[in-house]
């Protein structure tokens, strides 16, 4: 250690400590030395005691200072503190030992070398007892003040548990008392850790609620199963008790300002058995750095995450496009505060529909992928304004695809849903519209162009989830449209970065599926968010509605059942799409003329616009009436035949 390094520990040692340490050490040799002579042959050793006293003293504070024994704080001291101290203590010993050797004393004066070890042997016990007496004293004032505080579950008595009820007993700004843990491991039943029993399993949590008054529930394992939190929501919910998750940190801390906790409340994402999978994003690094990356839609939910994770990978420029004022100017914004190459991100406030300005970006800025994740997605709005869905999905689909071939874009992927699967309304049959014209440019220009579908994203902007919070909040009622729908869930994050190895691994015309877990009954998320936030369904009613129109019982990711595994487990694929229907020139020009002659009607406003789009879609793939019967639905092309 350099010396001014050394003098700056030294300057640093509380003398309070010093002086403790110092009245320890000058005891514990001449303790040794009785302990090793006994009394009779004390007393001829004290001349040479003392000297050896002196510099015994001298050599292990010295020592002590060097190995870092003073930068601790005796009231936080831990297994580690306790070797570095042993280390002092030796590295002393073997110096005094080889001084008292190499020194020429009178061998009937000299202290016998075995005293030296039983001296370090005490002053390891002295002052490591010191310091673990300071500590039992703060941590016993500690608990003393946190016995009025919360009073506590913790399941989990593994290494997270511990470590979190020993943070609550040693922190009385917690106001946390740690009444007992909780665990599925019924070898620790009735055992004691760090003075906190273990109280049981999930089968005994009401007991447990009830007999020691609980008010409040951790869960400390890492890795928690939705069904387990399912199970411990609905135990907990007569009780009137939210159970709360570990976060990342391991104590409260101030980041940036804010507080950081280190306990966090259940999120929906925690309880629908889809556990969020880290995707080494690595891999795909190299297909976009250094490349230039258009996002469509870029502004939305999706768009938005996508920009981000592309953004994250080193692309030459990341061309943001979206037709909202202030949906890009957020995005623009967000990503400009994030980087330092703020010309490397390039927003574009264009209208997809808009020919000339798409065409103008394509030719100016030339990209190399693009993702097209621009489109009207609200079921019943476009539901209620077919006509703008048709020109905005597939007209705006088809303008970007022509402008992309003239522009030469090696990769095209286009943001599909599952409502493209036996379309049910106007906004899953202009997507299945959509996926065709995707297909046939694959065909056509034999580049990477597909469509990937997934179900809907957790936290999406205008989706289901905030929509149920906000009825919660306001008292309700949760309007449900049927008590047996289901839908399937991903995380928006999740989603995207299935989305980039798509992007990779994908070949010309591929229709991709993303595996969605199980699907979710909209019912039962209902009842865990009306408890999560704290509400019972007494206060806060469920309403059925009954089916709107262009909505299904369920959704459907897949059309033909054939679909294949890629070298990624949450990916399949339909091998080329729809590409074996427009195998000959001629069956993809007359799918094109059907488009321009759909849009063209919409464009007019003309009904007929609607049953040239069944056409398309039906042309393609049509359900048995039996299956439209069990999804509880009716075309849309059924509806407006009805107006008629």
């Amino acid at each position: 250690m350099k010396f001014s390094g050394y003098f700056s520990l030294l300057k640093r040692v509380p003398l309070k400590h010093l002086s403790v340490d110092l009245l320890l050490m000058s005891a514990t040799l001449p303790a040794a030395l009785w302990l090793r002579v006994g009394p009779e042959a004390f007393p001829p050793f004290l001349p040479t005691l003392i000297y050896v006293l002196a510099a015994s003293m001298i050599i292990r504070v010295l020592f002590m200072i060097g190995f870092g024994c003073y930068s601790i704080m005796w009231r936080y001291v831990s297994t580690v503190d306790a070797v570095r101290l042993v280390e002092a203590i030796a590295a002393s010993t073997g110096l005094l030992v080889l001084i008292a050797f190499f020194l020429n004393l009178d061998p009937a004066h000299r202290l016998p070398r075995s005293v030296y070890f039983i001296d370090a042997l005490l002053v390891v016990l002295g002052l490591m007892g010191s310091r673990l007496f300071r500590r039992l004293l703060y941590e016993g004032r500690a608990a003393r003040q946190t016995r009025g505080g919360k009073r506590t579950l913790i399941y989990g008595a593994g290494q997270n548990g511990r470590l979190l009820a020993h943070r609550f007993k040693s922190d009385a700004s917690l106001d946390t008392h740690v009444v007992g843990f909780l665990d599925d491991d019924m070898e620790k039943a009735d055992l004691v850790i760090n003075g906190v029993p273990v109280l049981g399993d999930i089968k005994v949590v009401e007991h447990v609620i009830e007999k020691f008054r609980i008010s409040q529930i951790i869960v400390a394992i890492p890795k928690v199963s939705g069904d387990f939190l399912l199970r411990l929501v609905a135990a907990t919910r007569p009780y009137n008790i939210k159970p709360r998750l570990t976060t990342q940190m391991s104590s409260v801390a101030e980041q940036n300002g804010k507080r950081v906790e280190i306990i966090r409340d259940v999120a929906l994402p925690d309880l629908l058995n889809r556990p969020a999978r880290d995707i080494d994003l690595h891999s795909i690094r190299e297909m976009v750095r250094g490349r230039c990356v258009l996002v469509t839609g870029a502004g939305g939910s999706i768009g938005s995450e996508l920009a981000r994770q592309i953004m994250a990978n080193q692309p030459s420029r990341l061309l943001l496009l979206d037709h909202s004022e202030f949906n890009l100017y957020e995005i623009d914004k967000e990503l400009r505060l994030s980087t330092h190459d703020v010309q490397h991100v390039v927003p574009l406030l264009i209208d997809l529909k808009d020919e000339a300005s798409v065409t103008s970006a394509m030719r100016e800025f030339t990209p190399d992928i693009v993702f097209h994740a621009a489109a009207y997605k609200h079921v019943h709005l476009v539901e209620s304004n077919p006509f703008s869905s048709i020109l905005n999905n597939i007209e705006g689909t088809r303008i970007l695809l022509d402008a992309c071939k003239a522009a030469k874009v090696s990769t095209f992927v286009m943001i599909s849903t599952d409502k493209a699967v036996n379309p049910a309304g106007v906004m899953g049959a202009t997507k299945r519209v959509c996926e065709l014209l995707v297909t046939s440019a694959a065909v056509e220009t034999g580049r990477r162009y597909c469509s990937v579908r997934f179900g809907n994203v957790l936290g999406s902007s205008g989706s289901l989830i905030p929509l149920l919070q906000q009825q919660i909040e306001t008292g309700g009622p949760v309007t449900i449209t049927h008590a047996e729908m289901t839908r399937f869930f991903m995380l928006i994050p999740e989603a995207v970065s299935l989305v980039l190895k798509v992007a990779m691994i994908a070949q010309p015309g591929d229709i991709n599926v993303l595996r969605m877990g199980e699907p979710v009954r909209i019912v039962d998320i209902a009842r865990n968010l009306i408890a999560l936030m704290g509400r019972t369904e007494e206060e806060v009613p469920i309403v059925f509605t009954g089916l709107r129109p262009g909505e299904k019982m369920f959704e459907e990711l897949y059309i033909r059942g054939d679909e294949l595994k890629t070298d990624h487990p949450d990916i399949l694929t339909i091998p080329n799409g729809d590409s074996s229907i427009f195998g000959v020139p001629s069956e993809r020009q007359r799918m094109h003329e059907k488009v321009r002659s759909m849009v063209t009607m919409a464009q007019q406003g003309a009904k007929d616009a609607l049953y040239v789009l069944n056409e398309l879609v039906k042309s393609n793939y049509t359900p048995a009436p039996e299956e439209q019967k069990d999804n509880g639905t009716i075309s849309f092309l059924s509806r407006i035949q009805n107006r008629h």
